[in-house]
């Protein structure tokens, strides 16, 4: 019997919607009826999608940034604004709800008042703290600059699934699918869009920068010769003043990326969870760059790193290691061997969401 499913999907990146979109996808064809909620760049994203019944917007919860960063002080200081905003977003939601009369809604990064919950309809979040705390713990010599922000946000949003969402689906990078569900978290693989291919790659070797669209994304200022490679910039425009060059394009901010992912050898990219799931199970290896102060972005980037598959970087020195990853590229290629899985989360959640 199909459903009807409501997403409610954060907008402030692309990222959130990147990975609910492949979910949808394996959705629809289960016959599902899907609308989604969401705001800023998911609206953006999901307008005119045939798949799509209806598009319902809020406003955007942002953290507070200080010098376009991420600022745990900020972001505390905005509590009140962000209360309000959640009220008010509370209410939009429940009439949409009451309108649409959904059997299951599926959160992503769009948090919900008990209110809704006693409406009792099935709620499934998409979320991975507990990974986050898990991993958290197990790495040593941890920068300062991330405890603020891990305690403060992490564990709160931890606390939070444990408690409204009838059941998490927690997407885990490296694939340790626990056996038994941990206050209602079920690991699945990781989610993955339908179309992205495993690479195999071509010499000369073809490189992306692909780095976050969302108010903390890092500045593209491209120092370096790149004479041996080609580089395509991903959801970026040419800089003002940029001297065009043969090997080096700048593509904008587009909906569909797949192709472009599918035609790099390499990628540089922030810590977002769906952007480097993609690369990793794509077996693209990469330099990732977190956001900074950002907890699960910085374990994201040390989880690629630990592996064997990429670096670390940070925004004023990731272009000194993309000599380094051409370099050493074929060990970085063999070290995905160790971790091949063809499985796609995608599929595993639409499972989950349907069998709720």
């Amino acid at each position: 019997m199909s459903k009807k499913i409501l997403f409610l999907i954060n907008g402030l990146g692309l990222g959130n919607s990147t990975r609910c979109s492949a979910i949808i996808e394996s959705l629809v064809k289960k016959n599902c009826e899907i609308s989604v909620i969401t705001s800023g760049n998911g609206e953006w994203f999901f307008k005119n999608k045939e798949h799509i019944k209806d598009l319902y917007t809020i406003e955007a919860i942002k953290y507070g940034s200080k010098n376009n960063r991420i600022n745990i002080f900020e972001t505390l200081k905005g509590v009140p604004k962000r209360e309000k905003t959640k009220k008010e977003n509370s209410e939009k939601i429940i009439k949409v709800i009451n309108d649409y009369k959904p059997d299951v809604m599926v959160t992503d990064s769009v948090y919900l008042s008990n209110k809704i919950k006693k409406l009792e309809i099935p709620i499934v979040a998409i979320n991975n703290a507990d990974i986050v705390l898990e991993k958290f713990r197990q790495y040593e010599k941890k920068p300062k600059s991330i405890y603020l922000q891990l305690y403060c946000v992490e564990s709160l949003d931890y606390f939070y699934h444990k408690i409204i969402p009838h059941r998490i689906i927690s997407p885990d990078l490296i694939f340790e699918k626990s056996k038994s569900k941990i206050n209602n978290f079920i690991r699945v693989s990781p989610i993955v869009r339908n179309g992205i291919k495993k690479n195999s790659s071509t010499l000369p070797l073809r490189g992306g920068i692909m780095l976050s669209g969302s108010n903390f994304g890092i500045k593209v200022k491209l120092k370096n010769d790149y004479k041996n490679i080609d580089l395509t910039v991903i959801g970026r425009d040419e800089p003002e003043g940029w001297e065009e060059k043969n090997n080096i394009k700048f593509v904008g901010k587009i909906k569909n990326n797949i192709d472009l992912l599918n035609n790099i050898d390499f990628c540089v990219v922030n810590g977002g969870y769906s952007a480097i799931s993609e690369l990793f199970w794509a077996n693209i290896p990469m330099i990732v760059v977190p956001v900074p102060n950002h907890a699960e972005q910085w374990i994201n980037a040390k989880q690629i790193e630990e592996s064997g598959c990429g670096l670390i970087a940070n925004e004023n020195n990731y272009e000194d290691h993309i000599p380094k990853l051409i370099n050493n590229f074929e060990n970085f290629k063999r070290n995905f061997l160790n971790f091949s899985n063809n499985k796609n989360g995608a599929e595993e959640s639409a499972n989950i969401i349907t069998e709720i």
